[in-house]
This record gives C-alpha cells, structure tokens and sequence, in this order.
C-alpha cells in the first residue's frame, strides 16, 4: 500500500472522528464539574454545614441578540462571497462559487427580519401595559 493510497482514507475516517472527539470531551468535562460539585456537596452536608442559594444554580448562557447574530451572518457571507469571487476570478467561475456566500447572507436577513418582529412586538406590548 502507498502512502498516496492512505491519504483519502485517512482524511475520511478523521474527518468523522472529529466531531465524536468533539462531542467526548465535552461530556467528558461536563461529567467531572457535575462530580465536583457533588463532592463538594457531600463534604458540606457531612460537615453540617449551609451552603449558599446560589451553589444549586445553573449558569445560564446570557441570550445573545438577534442584531449581533444577524450582523455576523450578514458580514460573514459577504465576506466568504467576495473571498470566493476573486478566489475563483481567473477560472471564470467565480460567481458560481460567491454564490455560497448567499446562503450566510440570507441567515443573516433572517435573523435581522426576527430581530425586527421582537421589537415590535416588545414595543406593542409596552403600549398596551401603559
């Protein structure tokens, strides 16, 4: 077997490992936080001890607005469509290719036109309360 024979399987099989490997370790850290805490639980409960209100809250992500998510798609697909315009300019396909770009864009449309609905529907609401 060549080492050029290798190439393409390899690539394969990793490109598949990867997000299981992803995925592992992050279980994998979730699983030693969560067995930390209850040591630490268990170690306060033998000692008699109280432990604050705020050791059995989870941390919660904090929202990220719909504006900022949609600027990024909007930037990032413009961004991909132009890398990929002059990227592929001198085959004479590059259109073809910054059309990937359209798919980000549109997201970013998307998200922008929810972001829009929510205020409205917030400012709506914050009339009808007065």
């Amino acid at each position: 077997m060549y080492i050029g024979e290798l190439i393409p399987i390899f690539g394969i099989v990793f490109s598949f490992l990867t997000p299981v490997l992803i995925i592992f370790i992050i279980f994998v850290n979730k699983t030693k936080q969560e067995k930390f805490k209850n040591e630490v639980l268990k170690a306060a409960i033998e000692q008699g001890r109280e432990l604050p209100p705020d050791f059995f809250k989870t941390q919660e992500k904090p929202k990220e607005s719909l504006l900022r998510t949609s600027t990024f798609f909007l930037a990032f697909g413009i961004g991909i469509g132009i890398f990929f315009y002059f990227f592929f300019a001198a085959s004479g396909e590059g259109l073809k290719f910054a059309s990937i770009g359209l798919i980000f864009i549109f997201i970013g449309i998307g998200q922008l036109i929810a972001y829009l609905i929510e205020q409205k529907q917030k400012k709506s609401g914050e009339q009808e309360g007065v």
